[in-house]
């Protein structure tokens, strides 16, 4: 664990970081995970929060990406407000729900999201972001050596990338396409979605992103957006 912990310091790019943090959270029996990247002052279930989430199902994440639907989820602010690890059948239960919050802790349950917990994660300048993992079994079968070691390894993540964000003061050109291609990337738009919006090819398409990724340093959809967010190339 001790390795894991040094490694952060020798990252340098956003994507490494998440994928640190998701592997030795894979390697300690985390079935799925996420994280939640706000820009400050935002609402962690907004559309410009960027999802880097890892072992949820593809029908869970596309749903997920619908504003009518994540703007009804109360689990981050609630994990925030409570400023530890909540679980999310207490997140489901210690609150008065609204009709719309039932429903979507309806739709968690038939996805079978009932053992998972949420960790706010503190950075500097009122960075605060969320997390949750699930290890497929209620909490109290975990030991608690286990949750400890994924709730640092959570949270020295993050400071890792409040870190990297806070020295990245490049200045970074884009065309007026590569920013099309860029903005609706943020929007979670795939590249087929893309090429039909701007009325290009799904290749012209994938050479830009390419151009993008360049550019910005990262190799991952997830990395150019949070960069980009920063940077403030683009305003979702």
């Amino acid at each position: 664990m001790w390795d894991a912990i040094a490694r952060y310091d020798r990252l340098n790019d956003l994507t490494s970081v998440l994928e640190q943090s998701r592997d030795v959270c894979r390697a300690l029996g985390v079935i799925r995970q996420s994280y939640h990247f706000s820009p400050i002052f935002d609402e962690p279930t907004s559309l410009r929060t960027v999802v880097h989430a890892d072992g949820f199902s593809a029908e869970w994440l596309a749903l997920y990406e619908r504003a009518d639907f994540r703007k009804h989820d109360p689990v981050p602010a609630r994990t925030i407000e409570h400023g530890t690890l909540l679980p999310w059948v207490d997140a489901m239960e210690r609150w008065q729900n609204s009709p719309e919050e039932e429903a979507y802790f309806a739709a968690m349950r038939a996805e079978g999201l009932q053992h998972g917990f949420g960790l706010p994660l503190f950075g500097p300048r009122g960075r605060t972001a969320y997390a949750s993992m699930d290890f497929g079994e209620p909490l109290r079968e975990i030991a608690p050596e286990t949750l400890a070691k994924v709730r640092t390894m959570a949270q020295m993540g993050h400071q890792r990338l409040c870190k990297l964000i806070d020295e990245d003061r490049t200045a970074v050109e884009l065309s007026d396409r590569e920013g099309a291609v860029l903005e609706w990337m943020a929007r979670g738009k795939s590249i087929a979605d893309i090429a039909t919006i701007l009325d290009i090819s799904p290749e012209t398409v994938k050479t830009y992103r390419a151009r993008i990724h360049q550019k910005l340093g990262v190799h991952d959809r997830i990395g150019a957006v949070v960069r980009a967010l920063k940077l403030g190339i683009v305003h979702i």
